[in-house]
């Protein structure tokens, strides 16, 4: 039934249906029009895709974004994500009438221009999308095979730092942009993750926002703690919350952002460091962690993979290490054992 509110001429409208709340002002002084107008509102809530569960594909999409991905630092790519889905199916199906016969044709066809991978992220930005209408929004959703749908992605190069090629870049590397190197090869974070990180993700754990969506928590250390502690803070006020910038042409400490490869490209280059980029000191922290820890397990945590299968990319260091210590072990074993016989043929 229509209320007035306290100091106000006209009449209001507040009820729940299946859980929703709907209420606002009918917007006239007559309470027989204002009868109407919530009559009209409670139609319109019955028949709204939360009440029969009914969205489509473009509902679900923007939902999913304005409900998980838009304040992340990946914001920009789920964006782009959801906007190539659009293109591939229609906006208008019901996610309820998906089938694998859609999947696959939207596949195939984004296949053609871009590489497997691509695909299959956008196939998980989907997959996640539709599992996030199921959960929170009741929505009928189809069993979709998204595993057979995925593509064979070509082998991931493993790029990493050597000491001396350590050594180089610091070299020839912008000063004010060492902190952010450093951070990069004690946390492995994503380079994403890294330019849109806030001083309101840190605290015990550092809130790195994980490639796709989601969050994983990353520990601060002491020597990581001393390294935050000592960065400049941004002289732009609306720049502040960022927790690494640089020094622009007019002096001012801005955010890092996509346009900005070329100052990494300039240094790996000064520095003689080929076929490397900026993601690669993810490799690098992955390498010598494990090879430090010989812990599949606790760095595949640290690096924020879903799956420790993704972190075997980085077992070849182990084979190595293993290999070397076997080469040495074999060297002295022949060393000790040409030894004795040389002892025992003077005898």
């Amino acid at each position: 039934m229509p209320f007035r509110k306290k100091n106000s001429k006209y009449w209001h409208y507040d009820f729940q249906f299946k859980g929703g709340r709907f209420y606002g002002s009918c917007g006239t002084e007559d309470f027989q029009t204002a009868k109407a107008v919530e009559a009209e509102a409670r139609f319109n809530a019955k028949n709204s895709p939360q009440a029969h569960g009914k969205f489509t594909l473009s509902e679900a999409l923007g939902t999913y974004y304005s409900d998980i991905c838009k304040d992340q630092a990946s914001a920009k790519t789920s964006f782009s994500q959801a906007k190539m889905l659009l293109t591939e199916l229609p906006a208008s199906i019901s996610i309820s009438d998906l089938t694998n016969r859609d999947i696959m044709g939207a596949v195939v066809r984004m296949r053609a221009t871009r590489q497997n991978g691509t695909v299959n992220r956008h196939l998980d930005f989907l997959s996640r999308s539709l599992k996030h209408m199921a959960t929170f929004y009741d929505a009928k959703v189809p069993t979709l095979d998204f595993k057979a749908a995925k593509t064979p992605e070509a082998k991931i190069r493993v790029r990493f730092l050597t000491e001396n090629e350590e050594v180089r870049l610091f070299e020839h590397l912008r000063e004010d942009l060492h902190d952010m190197v450093r951070f990069a090869l004690m946390t492995g974070a994503r380079q994403q993750a890294i330019f849109g990180l806030k001083w309101r993700d840190i605290s015990n754990e550092i809130t790195f926002a994980n490639k796709g969506g989601g969050t994983y928590q990353f520990p601060v250390g002491r020597p990581l703690r001393a390294l935050l502690s000592a960065l400049p803070k941004s002289n732009v006020i609306e720049h502040r919350g960022y927790v690494f910038t640089f020094l622009n042409e007019r002096g001012e400490r801005v955010p890092f952002n996509q346009n900005n490869h070329w100052m990494w490209d300039r240094a790996f280059a000064a520095a003689e460091i080929n076929n490397f980029r900026f993601h690669d000191l993810r490799h690098t922290f992955g390498t010598r962690m494990l090879r430090h820890t010989n812990n599949l397990k606790l760095v595949s945590e640290l690096m924020g993979h879903s799956d420790v299968t993704t972190t075997a990319r980085y077992a070849h260091v182990l084979a190595s290490d293993k290999l070397s210590a076997l080469d040495e072990f074999g060297a002295v074993e022949t060393k000790a054992i040409y030894s004795h016989s040389r002892s025992k043929s003077r005898s």
